[in-house]
């Protein structure tokens, strides 16, 4: 990697690259940051920049895995702490990650218009890695409520209901926090009253 630092300093710089990058996301958006204001902002040469990222697009990706992970680890904390019926944890907890990302909504504009974009550059065995990424923590919450399910619909059901944040005014605002609720009690429904799906 980056010649001339230590170990310890290669992972100061990424980390502090990816929070800059986060940080730089939500203020500019994705198009609007430049790796030149990253580099300024963390105090490397931009050579060094592509030492740690082979992209900015890379760099994103990251960021949003490392956000996605958070959130995900998150969900698992706070099912392991209720010890409330299981059904209703279930749906409690995903109503509440999706209020904060409800407000945080720049986490889903790179879903968006950016996505294809960023998606096009990154490296198909990263995009393979997130994936299997995901599944396994989507499976540590299954396997904490002892339910078989088929861990990629889950994921994708779940991205499902966060994305619809992204179509809130074409759903309408009068309506949207009840379809909410009705999309996170019927997953919860399939995965607790619904049987076995492998």
């Amino acid at each position: 990697m980056a010649k001339g630092f230590s170990e310890e300093e290669k992972m100061h710089i990424r980390e502090k690259l990816l929070d800059t990058a986060e940080e730089c996301w939500s203020i500019y958006g994705f198009k609007k940051t430049t790796v030149d204001e990253l580099v300024k902002r963390v105090g490397i040469s931009k050579g060094a920049f592509y030492l740690f990222f082979q992209s900015k697009e890379l760099l994103f990706f990251n960021v949003l895995e490392r956000i996605d992970m958070r959130i995900k680890g998150e969900m698992l904390e706070t099912v392991k702490s209720s010890n409330d019926n299981q059904k209703q944890v279930f749906i409690r907890t995903v109503y509440a990650v999706f209020l904060e990302i409800q407000k945080n909504p720049w986490i889903l504009s790179l879903q968006s218009d950016d996505y294809e974009q960023i998606i096009k550059k990154i490296p198909e065995n990263e995009v393979k890695s997130h994936l299997l990424k995901e599944e396994d923590a989507i499976s540590k919450i299954l396997d904490h409520f002892n339910i078989e399910y088929d861990k990629g619909f889950v994921a994708s059901a779940l991205k499902t209901i966060f994305f619809t944040l992204l179509h809130k005014n074409e759903i309408g605002h009068e309506h949207f926090d009840q379809v909410i609720r009705f999309l996170i009690e019927g997953l919860a429904s399939s995965l607790f009253d619904g049987g076995q799906n492998n």
